[in-house]
């Protein structure tokens, strides 16, 4: 099967809607399936094959949002040839293109709708307009839409238009990557618990609740466990957050480490003791795949009902949840989890347990790999 993925941009630039592309690629090929990425020259350079994947890399000219701008997207997309076209919001234009494309060649496609296109000022605005007029149209082509979080099938106003063609996959981990090992020794020179947090340090990507986090530990009784936060992710942002740390009198607990390359990272969660990530907007938080990343390394997780592992979270016990943007009770969970390191060590175990039932890339190629054959009429004779 030809599957081709329109993907705004691809590794080795580093996301979750990227992550999920490659990992969903690599695994389909795998299997013997032709997987072709169509996506921005960003960084410039990039490869033009990635794990089996052929990669048509596109120069483009400035960004609008978070959206490259490649004017020769719809050209290329029309020398192209497919039995599925997979595409992923909320990068319009690029959506839009794969739409636009599917329906004149009459191939099926799959949406994966991983969060709302919103943001403030003029960027609302633009949003509220596409919203409006270009996004119903971009529905009605889609043969399936698919949410990484169960909860926007309810909250999200415009997926109602979707139907019974709306599904739900989860996003995936790759879980021999990201393995399970011991926790670093709390018993240490300052006998600190170490806290993880990693997330692109922009403005964009101020819903993933750094600031909340530094604001909730100043909160913490100098008396109880000592803590260290390690902090991933570059961005304009980081200055910001550094004087925040400043100016709650954290500062010497919070290292800054920057940018945290692919090679490292499975280090960077094994290393914590607790990864948090307390994201603020349900509108914008797609799925949160950081958080499966550090559960597969067997570490707990402190985050909000709005990830969309909440609710595998809730009844597993493998993670801890607090209202967003509710730093009281951030604060309060980060008192009690810090007081109790035997429990971490425990809920790290169920964490990892829970990964490798629900979340594994085999497991979530399966739900890809038998929607994308149904649509294009594929059966197991026919491969």
């Amino acid at each position: 099967m030809r599957i081709l993925e329109v993907v705004v941009r691809f590794f080795p630039y580093v996301g979750g809607v990227e992550a999920t592309v490659l990992q969903l690629g690599r695994e389909l090929v795998r299997r013997g399936h032709q997987v072709r990425v169509v996506c921005a020259d960003e960084p410039a350079g990039s490869p033009p094959l990635v794990e089996g994947m052929d990669v048509v890399r596109l120069p483009y000219r400035g960004k609008i949002g978070n959206t490259n701008l490649s004017w020769g997207l719809l050209r290329a997309l029309r020398r192209e040839k497919a039995d599925v076209i997979h595409t992923h919001f909320p990068t319009a234009w690029w959506a839009d293109a794969a739409g636009l494309v599917a329906q004149e060649t009459k191939t099926p496609l799959v949406f994966s709708y991983n969060n709302d296109l919103v943001g403030p000022g003029a960027k609302g605005l633009i949003a509220s307009v596409y919203n409006r007029l270009f996004l119903p149209r971009l529905l009605s082509r889609s043969a399936a839409v698919i949410t990484s979080n169960p909860l926007y099938a309810e909250s999200s106003p415009h997926l109602a238009r979707a139907g019974v063609r709306l599904g739900h996959i989860p996003w995936g981990v790759d879980i021999e990557r990201f393995s399970a090992a011991p926790p670093p020794r709390i018993v240490n020179a300052a006998g600190e618990i170490v806290l993880g947090f990693l997330a692109l340090l922009d403005r964009h990507h101020r819903y993933k609740g750094l600031e909340e986090l530094l604001r909730a530990l100043a909160r913490l009784d100098p008396r109880g466990r000592p803590w260290r936060l390690r902090v991933g992710g570059r961005g304009e942002e980081m200055p910001r957050y550094q004087a925040i740390a400043s100016e709650l009198g954290i500062a010497e607990r919070v290292d800054f480490l920057g940018f945290v390359p692919d090679a490292d990272l499975a280090n960077f969660y094994r290393a914590c003791h607790l990864f948090a990530l307390p994201s603020t907007d349900g509108a914008q938080e797609g799925f949160g795949l950081v958080l499966l990343e550090a559960m597969a390394c067997g570490r707990p997780v402190l985050t909000t009902p709005v990830v969309g592992m909440a609710a595998a979270l809730r009844e597993s016990g493998a993670g801890e949840l607090v209202p967003p943007r509710d730093i009281p009770a951030l604060a309060a969970a980060l008192e009690r989890l810090l007081a109790a390191p035997e429990e971490l060590e425990t809920r790290g175990a169920i964490a990892r347990q829970l990964v490798l039932e629900r979340y594994s890339w085999a497991r979530i190629a399966d739900e890809y790999e038998a929607l994308f054959e149904r649509l294009a009429g594929y059966t197991s004779d026919s491969r």
